[in-house]
This record gives structure tokens, sequence and C-alpha cells, in this order.
């Protein structure tokens, strides 16, 4: 498969492997430009974004139907600073310290997959201070 100097696979805007349509590849395992010719950042971000066009796409090419080129909206960056410290900035927005911790974690939680992956993950961030607590 085509691939550029650092590995990843070479995908058009339907992200379709260059020379193989049959395959899709995402996130960032795959070097891509959107339907307006915008570099993809390979972040978790776009990955997500990905994963629905790739999912439309795979089961439009099963069923004869016209692919989506892939659009690409930037919706922003978190990123944790150490414990409960993180730098938020997105839509207008510019949040850090344990406030950009909190909108961070609240967000992460909103895109689980599930209710399930919710419930767990967010017990376990409440459980882990109690343990650590009770463990000194």
């Amino acid at each position: 498969m085509p691939h550029n100097s650092r590995g990843q696979v070479l995908v058009n805007p339907m992200l379709q492997v260059v020379d193989h349509p049959e395959l899709f590849a995402v996130g960032d395992l795959a070097e891509c430009q959107d339907a307006e010719g915008q570099h993809v950042p390979a972040t978790a971000q776009a990955a997500f974004q990905q994963a629905e066009y790739a999912g439309w796409n795979l089961w439009a090419a099963i069923t004869d139907r016209p692919l989506l080129p892939f659009r690409y909206q930037a919706l922003g960056e978190m990123m944790t600073l150490g414990t409960d410290n993180a730098t938020l900035a997105g839509f207008g927005l510019k949040l850090e310290g344990p406030a950009a911790h909190i909108a961070r974690r609240l967000i992460y939680l909103y895109r689980m997959p599930t209710l399930d992956h919710q419930i767990k993950v967010g017990l376990n961030w409440i459980a882990q201070p109690i343990r650590e607590l009770l463990s000194s």
C-alpha cells in the first residue's frame, strides 16, 4: 500500500486507501486530506470524525450507493497538565487549571460509546482519589 515517510497509509477524501478502494483507513494510521483539501491531523478527534464517514462509506460501497467525502471540523484542543490540571481551547472558549481538568473529564465521559462505559469510567474517576487516600 502507498504510504508517506512516517509510514501512514495514503487515503483519498472518501478514506479509501489509494490504489485499494476496497480498503478504508482512519486515524493516525492514515494520511488524509479532506474534501476541501485541508490536511487532517493525526488526532483522536479527527479519528472519531473519520470513523463515522468510514462506517457510512463502507456500507455505501457494499450497497452500491455513493460515498461521502470526509469533511474535518476542528473542535478545539484539550491537554492534561499534570494532576488535576489541564488546558482546553475551542469554540472561542479557553480554560486552564482545575476547571479545565473537570471540563475535559466531562467531555471525555460524554464521548464514551455507551452509558455502561460512561458509568464505569466515571465511577473509576470518583473512586481513584478515595483509594489513594485510604492507601496512604
